[in-house]
């Protein structure tokens, strides 16, 4: 088991490679590119700094948790959502948290089966639609569907992913439309789907 930690902040990987020293575990500090992700294992660890300043990791987060167990360390002020890695901590939680946080995360078994998209595919066009910027009113009408309608599959939706509305979803809005047009269907399909829930 190897263990990697990613972040912009060379004080932050400095600190979290010192506090791993004291434990007794080997840190290594690494860049986010792909020769990482082709080597990694379901027994290696990575530890994801992701704040304002590098909100691009969140598109790494799918995908690293895909190969190898993740804690995600969130060192933005507000609450954001996260349902793709194995453990979500804030960087303001004291050195006891993030050292258990660790430990947690080493010790746990990785299970790297592929699991299929939560959303349905009305909630995903209505999900991407809505991070795009769209007014409900507009999707709506695009959908031929009452707005109403729009509210409640894009509050699902938002449950779905772990947030209570959808700016919880703006900081990892990139990776979620990338993610949801691989699963957005054509107009024309869009009118043959099952709106009942």
């Amino acid at each position: 088991m190897k263990i990697y930690t990613i972040s912009d902040d060379v004080y932050f990987q400095n600190g979290i490679i010192s506090l791993a020293k004291s434990k007794g575990w080997d840190i290594v500090a690494h860049e986010l590119d792909s020769s990482l992700t082709n080597q990694l294992t379901p027994d290696d660890v990575v530890i994801l700094h992701l704040d304002a300043k590098n909100n691009s990791y969140a598109k790494a987060i799918s995908p690293l948790n895909k190969v190898c167990k993740l804690l995600v360390i969130l060192g933005a002020a507000r609450d954001i959502v996260i349902n793709d890695a194995d453990l979500v901590i804030k960087s303001r939680d004291s050195l006891l948290d993030i050292s258990r946080a660790i430990r947690v995360v080493a010790k746990k078994k990785k299970d790297v089966s592929i699991r299929d998209s939560e959303l349905s595919d009305i909630e995903n066009t209505i999900l991407k639609e809505s991070l795009k910027g769209k007014n409900i009113h507009l999707i709506a009408k695009s959908l031929n569907i009452p707005p109403k309608r729009v509210y409640a599959y894009r509050n699902k939706a938002c449950k779905k992913l772990g947030g209570k509305k959808i700016s919880d979803l703006l900081l990892i809005r990139d990776k979620l439309l990338e993610e949801s047009s691989t699963f957005f269907t054509s107009p024309a399909s869009i009118r043959e789907l099952d709106y009942s829930f």
